[in-house]
This record gives structure tokens, C-alpha cells and sequence, in this order.
């Protein structure tokens, strides 16, 4: 009986369901203007890591987000390259913007994160000003279309958050990682010691770097043992790093999220030459020479996790250019010392971006909100609006 009155409920809202068009303009070059110069935690560079706290604190603020700072501790090298052997303790500050909602239902809390800090040595804009920008414009998108655009209501809160100091990107730092910390400080706390409300996380590390020249991705005997059918396809290919990676352990949580991201990436990709490769990793598959590059990003910190001295993995999406797999491109020749973000953004860059922040954007909305009825001016009527309210609160009591 429970379920035939939700289905009714259904029956009656659909008749006045109109098809509503999911608000989808994606502009990266606003964010990477401000992410452009190098964020080391150092005097020579700490303006720049300064900046861009106070740059994502106020838009995560302007979207209407609740933002918290999130600080800790850790060492790191003042010399980027390890010449002189010189550390320091510094504060840390990860950014929080929450989107939260009022279900509890479980695997409901999603998260969106970017390393915001740089090594100090390669280009701030590949790693990892792209992922940065591009979690900053699914927070927009999403905030957009569920608060502003009465086309979304949020069924489930979404975190999103840029870490600070990812020391495994250093050099030499020996300090442990912003990412790290945030897990086990605050996240861990926020779930309620518990994996069950989340239904996963999706990390942006180094999303920029297409190249369609022969030979510029890297893929060897340790890539094959991991990823057999995607060294396949690279090789028939000609090695060309003509696409993003989204890689996961193996689990339910993660394969459906994955599975997800996929279809919604598919959706939007049409007849570019850039692809998606969908690759997972099982967790006795030895990881050889790719480890130094799967660990650098914060994702291994959610696939390590441990609670209670238990291995308590969470599901977690890396999605990456492969980063030092793939030979990275020249620096345009009007560049001398340091590049404009808009020197940089070649219309091929443009567009792989592009897809993955709506790819990402359409993943979150179809996971943690509800498309609101529309009348056929393409408004949200009020009895529709109210029998689409009447639908969340009666499947959320029966469940």
C-alpha cells in the first residue's frame, strides 16, 4: 500500500512534467586567471597560495555554499627542489563549501575536491589550477541549477572542498597531506565515524593536459598488468594522450558511481577525439612504477582510509590526465617567464575541460537532486512544485 501511494503521487505530478534544460555554460577562464601562479607554501611563493584561499572562499561564499575553514599542521620543505634541507611547520588551511539537505538516507553525501597548492616546480595551471577551476564551476553549476534556476530541488547534501598542502606533490615534504587530515578531522566526524552515508567522492587532480601527438603517453608493463584493456586501446592508438582517466578501487559504492560519471561524460562528448577511459583497480593488482603517480593525487588517501586500526576504504573517482604519464606540452611562444591563463587555453584544452565539469555536474544532479515540474512556459508551477514536495516527503517516510 505504501509503495502504490507514492505511485500515485507520481502519476498525478507527471501530467504536469515538462522537459526542463539543465543550465550547462561552463567558464574555466574566470577561475584560472586567478590560479595561474605558483601556490608553494614558501616566501617566494605564499602570496599567490594566499590569493587563491581568499579567491575560493569568496566564490564558494557567492554560491551560496556554507563554507568552513578546516586548519592542521604540517611540515614541509621550503625549497621546492630538496637542494637545501630546510622544513617548516606551517598551518594549513582546507576550504569547505557545504550544499546540505536534509536527507539521511544512506551513500546520500557526495563530494566534489582539487589540491589547491602547488609543488613549486611544474605549471600551476596543469597541476593542479584545472582541477581547482573545474571543482569551483561544478560547485557554481550545481548551486545554480538547484537554488537559482527552479529546474532542481537538493534531495542530499554535497561537500565540496580544496585541499591544502598535498605534500605528496612536493618534492621532498615530508609532512602529512591537507587531504589526509580532512578525512580523518573532519569528514570521518561529519559521516558520524561512519561509511554508510557516503556515497563517494570525486577528485580533480591535473584534468588539462590532452595531447594528440603519437608517443606522448606513457603506458609500460606495470600499466598492462593494472589496466589491460585501456593499454590495449592506447597502444592501437598510437600512445596518444588523447584522454581522461576515471579511476577506482573495485566496490560497489564506487563501481556504480563510476558507472554514472561515464554515462553523463558520454552524453556530452559527441564526436571529439578526446575519450574517457573507465579504469579500476583491483586491490591485489601490484601497482609497480604507477604508484608514484596514482598516489600523488588525494584520492589514495579516501582508497587508504583507516578507522579504528580497520581498513575502512571509501569509494572515491580520480579523474586525471594521468599527469606525469603523459608528456606535457610546450609553453606557448609568447611566453618568456611565467603564462596568462588565456595563452594556455587552446580550444582542444577548452573542450576536454569543458566535459568534464558537465560531465560531473549532470552526475551530481542526477544523484543528489530532483527535476522539479515545469509548466509549459518552462516555469515551476506552484501545484506542481507542491505535489513534487509532497513526492520527496512521502518517499522519504516510507523508506
Amino acid at each position: 500500500m505504501k509503495l502504490l501511494a507514492a505511485a500515485a503521487l507520481l502519476v498525478l505530478a507527471g501530467a504536469t512534467i515538462v522537459k526542463a534544460t539543465l543550465d550547462l555554460d561552463v567558464d574555466l577562464a574566470s577561475h584560472l586567471e586567478h590560479l595561474s601562479t605558483q601556490r608553494y607554501p614558501n616566501e617566494k611563493h605564499n602570496d599567490g597560495r594566499l590569493n587563491a584561499q581568499t579567491y575560493i572562499k569568496e566564490r564558494f561564499i557567492n554560491y551560496g555554499l556554507k563554507v568552513f575553514e578546516h586548519k592542521f599542521n604540517t611540515t614541509v620543505a621550503l625549497d621546492p627542489l630538496g637542494v637545501q634541507n630546510v622544513y617548516e611547520t606551517v598551518e594549513g588551511v582546507n576550504i569547505i563549501g557545504v550544499a546540505e539537505a536534509v536527507s539521511n538516507k544512506p551513500g546520500a553525501v557526495l563530494l566534489v575536491g582539487a589540491d589547491y597548492d602547488t609543488n613549486g616546480i611544474d605549471d600551476p595551471m596543469f597541476t593542479n589550477g584545472a582541477g581547482v577551476a573545474a571543482m569551483l564551476e561544478v560547485a557554481r553549476l550545481f548551486m545554480h541549477n538547484t537554488r537559482w534556476t527552479g529546474l532542481y530541488w537538493q534531495n542530499f547534501t554535497t561537500i565540496f572542498v580544496a585541499f591544502d598542502l598535498n605534500t605528496r606533490e612536493h618534492q621532498v615534504s615530508p609532512g602529512v597531506p591537507g587531504a589526509k587530515h580532512f578525512i580523518t578531522d573532519y569528514l570521518w566526524s561529519y559521516l558520524n565515524k561512519s561509511d554508510t552515508n557516503f556515497g563517494g567522492a570525486f577528485i580533480l587532480d591535473s584534468i588539462m593536459n590532452v595531447n594528440y601527438n603519437e608517443g606522448s603517453q606513457t603506458v609500460d608493463d606495470s600499466f598492462q598488468k593494472m589496466f589491460p584493456d585501456t593499454y590495449q586501446r592506447v597502444i592501437n592508438g598510437g600512445k596518444k594522450g588523447d584522454f581522461l582517466s576515471a579511476i577506482t578501487l573495485t566496490g560497489t559504492k564506487s563501481d556504480m558511481l563510476q558507472s554514472q560519471f561515464t554515462g553523463s561524460y558520454h552524453k556530452d562528448r559527441r564526436l571529439s577525439m578526446y575519450r574517457l577511459e573507465s579504469m579500476k583497480i583491483n586491490k591485489e593488482a601490484p601497482l609497480g612504477r604507477l604508484i608514484k603517480e596514482l598516489t600523488k593525487p588525494s584520492t589514495i588517501h579516501f582508497w587508504t582510509f583507516t578507522a579504528n586500526n580497520t581498513e575502512t576504504p571509501l569509494p572515491a573517482i580520480l579523474l586525471t590526465d594521468t599527469q606525469g604519464l603523459r608528456q606535457m606540452p610546450p609553453p606557448p611562444e609568447v611566453c618568456v617567464k611565467g603564462c596568462p591563463a588565456k595563452e594556455w587555453l587552446t580550444q582542444d584544452r577548452v573542450d576536454f575541460m569543458d566535459t568534464t565539469v558537465r560531465a560531473l555536474t549532470r552526475t551530481l544532479m542526477s544523484r543528489q537532486g530532483i527535476q522539479l515540474p515545469q509548466t509549459d512556459a518552462g516555469v515551476t508551477s506552484l501545484p506542481s512544485l507542491v505535489m513534487t514536495l509532497m513526492i520527496v516527503l512521502t518517499v522519504r517516510i516510507y523508506q
